[in-house]
């Protein structure tokens, strides 16, 4: 997730078990976890850190937009969101924005994926859960490997307040609406030249 192992590095067993101090039985196990996860891919007798490609990540954006503020919607039909929740995801902007200050974009990325699963988490639907833990693990990836983070970050952390203040007001319309707008500015900004 970090690059610290490229796309197209091939983890050859033996050596990965011997650095990592574990057997080959629970790397084996961990290979066909991080394979069904899409992180690393099959090429031949070997395994290697999978690409993520700017067509997977516009493929996954086009349904990220459409997928996240079903959560907004569904918080709306549940009641709404605790004040306790709502100062958690602020807290996740005020830790991401010292993060961004501090040059430490791990941080900042572990506190966006944090905004956008705890929203997911707060609908109590697990199956939109996983799939926006999904989707920001491939984002989060991309960004990780093209370096699109570090342009517009204090953009994305004000468009999470935003959203947050309307979530805050009980304007889940315009919260839905804000959260759209944050995606597809997410989306723009990525691959802005």
């Amino acid at each position: 997730m970090s690059n610290e192992l490229t796309p197209g590095t091939v983890l050859a067993e033996e050596n990965l078990a011997s650095q990592l101090g574990i057997s080959r039985t629970p790397l084996r196990a961990a290979l066909q976890r991080l394979q069904h996860e899409e992180i690393v891919m099959q090429n031949g007798k070997n395994m290697v850190v999978a690409e993520v490609t700017e067509r997977d990540v516009r493929d996954i954006s086009v349904v990220r937009i459409q997928l996240e503020p079903l959560a907004i919607h569904l918080l709306a039909q549940n009641g709404g969101i605790t004040a306790k929740h709502l100062d958690r995801l602020y807290l996740c902007g005020e830790k991401q924005l010292n993060a961004l200050r501090s040059g430490d974009s791990e941080a900042f990325l572990d506190q966006d994926a944090l905004f956008h699963v705890s929203l997911a988490q707060l609908t109590g639907n697990s199956f939109l859960t996983d799939l926006v833990i999904k989707s920001n693990e491939t984002i989060r990836r991309f960004h990780t490997l093209s370096g699109s983070l570090s342009f517009h970050a204090e953009e994305a952390v004000q468009e999470h307040t935003v959203v947050l203040d309307y979530l805050r007001d009980g304007r889940f319309d315009l919260a839905e609406q804000a959260l759209r707008s944050h995606l597809e500015q997410v989306q723009q900004r990525m691959f802005a030249k």
